[in-house]
């Protein structure tokens, strides 16, 4: 397994917590290759839903991320990911997610390259003590679900684009939506590949993947 940690256990809480222009077109068809990436909600008609829904879809991962780029730290590593994940729980805007997007950058790499595959996935899973274990079982179910809530997230982008683009009254939100489908369509390319790994976590836990966006709630672990 590449560049994960092993020393120490961590306990901490992860909680949740112009028309469509070609490359934003294409979210569409990311969102629909994700089982229930697509589905109609709020956001699919209202911008402010939209931007909100991705604000909450990106600090899930976000946080889900840090944790699995961070699998096993030592105890005196335990403040510096709580401060971190706060900071991003407090986030209130898409703003103060692009300020914190080389971090973000970075964690998704690193999650990307420790789970890169079913076998370090399992390697990973193997080797931990129970606490990260637990852990493990909450950022990977949480990192699955933001992945289900960014490709329905997706699938709605081009068409509100496009509604948008319709409505003079709205024209001042596009720009912000299509900056919110850029963020999303980012994020789906750099973890498409990680779907797989995280099931086999979650079926060495007993837990299962979740399978709707909308509705499923994200885990959590006590400190």
């Amino acid at each position: 397994m590449k560049s994960i940690h092993r020393a120490g256990v961590v306990a901490l809480a992860v909680v949740l917590a112009s028309a469509a222009s070609p490359a934003v077109a294409q979210l569409g068809q990311l969102g629909r290759l994700v089982p229930g990436g697509s589905g109609n909600s709020a956001a699919a008609a209202d911008p402010d839903a939209f931007l909100a829904e991705t604000l909450e879809s990106t600090k899930l991962m976000m946080i889900s991320a840090h944790v699995l780029a961070r699998a096993a730290e030592t105890d005196a590593q335990r403040d510096s990911m709580r401060a971190e994940i706060a900071a991003i729980q407090n986030m209130s805007s898409l703003e103060e997610v692009n300020a914190r997007q080389a971090a973000f950058d970075a964690d998704l790499a690193a999650a990307s390259e420790n789970f890169s595959s079913a076998e370090e996935a399992q390697t990973a899973y193997d080797n931990a003590s129970r606490q990260q274990q637990e852990l493990l079982l909450s950022a990977a179910f949480n990192f699955s679900l933001a992945m289900l809530k960014n490709a329905r997230l997706a699938d709605q982008a081009p068409g509100l684009i496009q509604t948008l683009g319709r409505n003079p009254m709205m024209l001042s939100k596009i720009g912000s939506v299509r900056s919110a489908a850029g963020l999303l369509g980012k994020q789906m390319q750099a973890v498409r590949s990680m779907g797989g790994p995280l099931r086999v976590i979650l079926s060495k836990g007993g837990v299962e993947a979740p399978t709707e966006a909308e509705t499923t709630e994200p885990r959590s672990v006590p400190i």
